[in-house]
Order: structure tokens, then C-alpha cells, then sequence
């Protein structure tokens, strides 16, 4: 998706009253669940619907979501929300988080009646101050979930049993997602709604930047194979790495690129990362870029997309924008990739961790240039049918205003 606009509508006012909402939000970036964000928010203002976003201030951040969001006249209000994170495994930590809950719960409350806020959305699941507020308020919740916690187990277990008697609506991004939430209960995951995220494909594609993008990177004339993910503990970097040193083997000439940055506390991965591209001797073949907003141009510059996280993806938004640029993606198979790839059709899946499987793949596509073409039609092909953003807008409008209209909403 373009970093910095998203194009769609949402012609629900016609059909009723939309409500005021109040998205409670954890982060301040333009990474996957800011983007989502910033998507929905677009199409509701883009209709006129009232709109305010909270966002947090116990983290320090980058600004980009709420500096789009002030573009669209969005009004912002910052609170020291309950975000959970690492920081607060411990006893002391368990401490500041209490405190932080029971303070931006009021603080929210606050907004919700000040604003006569009519809805509550919370976006992603370890955002916990925005379920509460709509409780104490007594206004309709949706919680939105896009995350897949495997570890801590206790975490995840009490998130999964807290998410369902405070939401009037459950939203998950994917399959994935919503039996990770439901856990086992069949009654809570037939309480959960599926909702894909969605992509306009029209920004990918073009292949207008081929070459400006491969001599500024250094790339070269020859195959690339890229990723797009922050380093850290499961996006995979590593095995991609042992599957380049199989490649290389054979295909000396095929660069590999991965784009992404890295948390400041994932530091030390960053630099294992590059300690293991050494040990490889893969310096020649590996390009290593922080953050970039400009990924359709990256994306131009890439032959084969992979996406081999060593744990579940919740979705996969780095998958659809590859599909949208006609890109073969090569993903393992676990979590919501699986529900986007369509294996031997759109590209391939092959087991988590397993970098012979991932180079094996590479290897065959790097191998039969029609195969990525028909592979890249048909990825572009799926995207524009199951994940277009009228899809998307169509049915967040329809959910909010059956809330909307079963809490009497005067907007």
C-alpha cells in the first residue's frame, strides 16, 4: 500500500446515522496496523463521517500516523494510554501499567463524553484503556485484533479470555487471527468477524522505477529476491539468509534485498543478522535498507518477494503489496499468508524455518521466467478481486452503522 494515501469511499451516510468514533490506537508509525488504521480513517472522512484518533505518549515514536491523520483534519488526542509491551513483564512494570489503565481509562472516558462519542474502536489487541472507557461510557466497542501472540503463553491465554465480554464487536484481519482469539471456544469464534485488510493496487506494478531504485540500492542487472519486514525475533531474516548461501551456490549473480529498519530494542538481532550475513559470506549478495515509505518503487526493483517469518503472521500486508506489483511471493506456510498465497498458483508456501524448502523455491522461479510472470498476473489478479478496498470500506460501514443504530446514534 502507498505510505501515504489510500483511495476509496465509504457511502454509508445515505444508509443511516453514522456514529462518532473514537479509534483508540497503540503505536504512531506507518508500519502494518498504522497503515490499516490510516485506511479506514481515510474513507470515513472522505464521507464526512465524525472521526477522533487517540495515540499513545509512553513510547517515543516516528509521528508519521498522526502527522497523515492532521492532514486529514483529524483531530488527535495523545493520552499515556495502557499499551502492553515487553517493558511491563515485570513486577514493577505490572505496577506502571495498572496506574497507566486506570488513568487513560478516565482520561478516555473524558474524551468519549466531551466529544459525545457515540463508538469506541480499539485497533490491535494489546491496546487496553479504549475497552474499559467504552464500558465505564456504556458505548458500543469494537476491538480490532490484527496480532497472533504465541509467547508469553500466560499473555496470550489472558488477552484471549479478556477480549470477548468487552467488545460489543470482535474484528479479526484474518482466519489466523480469529482462531487465535477464539482459542479453542466455538462460541467466541462465532462471535468474530473476518475482515481482511486491503490494498489499492493501482500505485504497484509499473515498473517505472526499475532501474533508478537497482542502481541507487546497488542491485545490479541480474534476479532479485526481497523482503519487506523490521528485524526482530520472527520475521525470518535469517533463514533467508541460509537459503541465499544455497542460492548463491548455484545463481551468483542473484542479489538479495531486505528492507525493514528495527525496533530500538531489537538491536541485538540487527546486529546478529549482520553477523550471520558475514559468517555466510554473503556480503556481496545481501543489501540491507532501514525503513522506506517508497515500497512500490522498492518493489519494482524486485524479481521474487518472499515473507518467511519463523512464527505466524497475523495477515500479511507486505504479501498483497508484492501481489500488487506482480511479484511471485514465496511464504511460509503458517498464519494469514496462507489465506492470501495460493500455492503453486500465486506463488509458493513451504515450511516454516525450513531454508533448503525456501531455496528450492527460489531457485525454481529464478529458473523459469514465465512462471513468475503467470505467477505475478495471477497474484495481481487475486488481490484486485479478494482484497480491493470497496470490499474493505463496505464492510467496516456496514458494522459500524448496525452499532450505530442499535446505540441510537444522533450524529
Amino acid at each position: 500500500m502507498d505510505r501515504g494515501r489510500a483511495s476509496g469511499n465509504i457511502t454509508g451516510a445515505s444508509l443511516g446515522k453514522p456514529p462518532r468514533i473514537l479509534f483508540v490506537h497503540g503505536s504512531d508509525e506507518m508500519y502494518g496496523s498504522d497503515l490499516i488504521l490510516l485506511t479506514i480513517v481515510r474513507g470515513l472522512t472522505s464521507e464526512g463521517w465524525s472521526v477522533r484518533v487517540v495515540l499513545p505518549t509512553d513510547i517515543v515514536y516516528r509521528g508519521e500516523l498522526s502527522a497523515e491523520l492532521g492532514t486529514l483534519g483529524v483531530p488527535v488526542d495523545r493520552v499515556k494510554l495502557a499499551v502492553l509491551r515487553r517493558k511491563y513483564f515485570t513486577i514493577g512494570g505490572a505496577l506502571r501499567l495498572t496506574v497507566n489503565f486506570l488513568v487513560s481509562t478516565l482520561q478516555l472516558a473524558r474524551i468519549i463524553r466531551r466529544e459525545k462519542i457515540d463508538l469506541v474502536h480499539t485497533h490491535t489487541i494489546s491496546v487496553l484503556s479504549g475497552a474499559a472507557a467504552a464500558r465505564l461510557t456504556r458505548k458500543p466497542h469494537v476491538w480490532h485484533i490484527s496480532e497472533i501472540i504465541t509467547r508469553p503463553r500466560l499473555v496470550a491465554k489472558w488477552l484471549t479470555r479478556m477480549v470477548p465480554p468487552f467488545s460489543t464487536k470482535i474484528v479479526a484481519i484474518s482466519g489466523a487471527v480469529r482462531d487465535f482469539v477464539a482459542d479453542g471456544r466455538e462460541s467466541v469464534r462465532r462471535r468474530v468477524t473476518v475482515i481482511p485488510n486491503a490494498i489499492d493496487p493501482v500505485p504497484f506494478g509499473s515498473g517505472a522505477q526499475r532501474a533508478r531504485l537497482r542502481a541507487e540500492l546497488g542491485l545490479g542487472d541480474g534476479i532479485v529476491v526481497g523482503m519487506v519486514g523490521r528485524v526482530g525475533l520472527w520475521k525470518g531474516q535469517e533463514v533467508l539468509v541460509d537459503a541465499a548461501r544455497i542460492v548463491v551456490d548455484s545463481h551468483p549473480t542473484v542479489r538479495f534485498l531486505l528492507v525493514g529498519g528495527v525496533h530500538d530494542n531489537q538491536q541485538q538481532h540487527f546486529a546478529a543478522l549482520r553477523s550471520q550475513i558475514a559468517d555466510r559470506q554473503l556480503g556481496n549478495s545481501m543489501i540491507i535498507s532501514d525503513f522506506r515509505r517508497d515500497i512500490p518503487d522498492v518493489l519494482d526493483a524486485i524479481d521474487i518477494f518472499v515473507q518467511p517469518s519463523v512464527q505466524p503472521e497475523p495477515f500479511g500486508m507486505t504479501v498483497l503489496e508484492a501481489m500488487s506489483a506482480r511479484l511471485p511471493v514465496i511464504a511460509a506456510s503458517h498464519g494469514g499468508p496462507t489465506e492470501i498465497v495460493i500455492d503453486g498458483v500465486t506463488g509458493f508456501l513451504t515450511p516454516p524455518r525450513d531454508a533448503r524448502a525456501l531455496a528450492e523455491r527460489i531457485n525454481k522461479l529464478i529458473e523459469s521466467p514465465a512462471l513468475r510472470r503467470e505467477m505475478g498476473r495471477q497474484g495481481r489478479r487475486r488481490v484486485e478481486g479478494e482484497y480491493s478496498l470497496p470490499r474493505f470500506y463496505a464492510a467496516y460501514r456496514n458494522l459500524y452503522l448496525d452499532l450505530g443504530a442499535t446505540n441510537g446514534s444522533t450524529a
